[in-house]
């Protein structure tokens, strides 16, 4: 009973606090902050009666003495000479680069040759880094024609790149070449498939530069509708319609 009392009082003082008038007037004139919400600056350098005089609390010397709160800048080595001042690094890193790994025709065809590499079927970026024909496959392979006067053997390979005179030289040797783009994606399901339970479908080039170096058929693009073999849907028609 008596708890049910005390209840019944904190309600009704709660609400008659809540109903009592304010004992002042509000006005612009007395507006002011609630207890606690400022707070002054922590003045320094006053005299010692204030406790932060002279030194201003940091104390004698040292690094934690000076300006910026004892944090030097990047690169500081407390006052040697710093290493990107002595060994200063020029130039920058093109983003947009792409960075082929070479392959001579006289080294494919000493692979041929050694029976590392079988001719008879088409020989992808898979069977060049399988076999160590190349090394360091960042953005792909690009075929080179040293020693295209040795290369006898007729293949059909697919490639990132290719150079006009290998071109040639594969051509002449009744073979076929077909330059192909891939994304970083479509590059790992070619090299690794084990990696993947399900092949994606390889994404087309969406910059204006690839899309019309691979539709040409100069170049033996994948996008040309002049290159024997390969269907040409209608997005990658349309692409090399836009290019030209």
């Amino acid at each position: 009973m008596h708890s049910i009392l005390k209840s019944t009082c904190t309600t009704f003082r709660t609400y008659v606090t809540i109903l009592q008038k304010p004992r002042i007037l509000l006005g612009l004139g007395n507006l002011s902050d609630n207890p606690g919400a400022t707070k002054q600056r922590k003045r320094v350098g006053r005299g010692p009666a204030s406790g932060h005089g002279k030194t201003c609390g940091r104390g004698q010397k040292g690094q934690k003495a000076r300006g910026g709160n004892g944090k030097p800048r990047r690169g500081f080595e407390g006052g040697q000479t710093s290493i990107s001042v002595a060994f200063p690094k020029r130039g920058f890193h093109n983003r947009n680069e792409k960075t082929y790994a070479p392959l001579n025709l006289d080294r494919l065809q000493h692979w041929i040759n050694t029976g590392r590499i079988d001719p008879s079927q088409t020989i992808t970026m898979k069977h060049l880094l399988d076999t160590r024909c190349v090394h360091g496959v960042k953005d792909g392979v690009k075929l080179l024609a040293d020693g295209s006067h040795y290369f006898k053997t007729p293949i059909k390979i697919e490639v990132a790149r290719a150079s006009q005179t290998a071109i040639k030289a594969i051509e002449k040797a009744g073979g076929n070449i077909t330059c192909r783009y891939y994304n970083r994606l479509a590059l790992r399901a070619t090299i690794k498939p084990e990696k993947f339970w399900k092949i994606p479908k390889f994404a087309a080039p969406v910059k204006a530069k690839d899309i019309e170096w691979y539709s040409n058929y100069k170049n033996r693009g994948y996008l040309s509708k002049k290159l024997a073999g390969l269907p040409v849907t209608q997005a990658n028609a349309q692409m090399a319609a836009r290019a030209i």
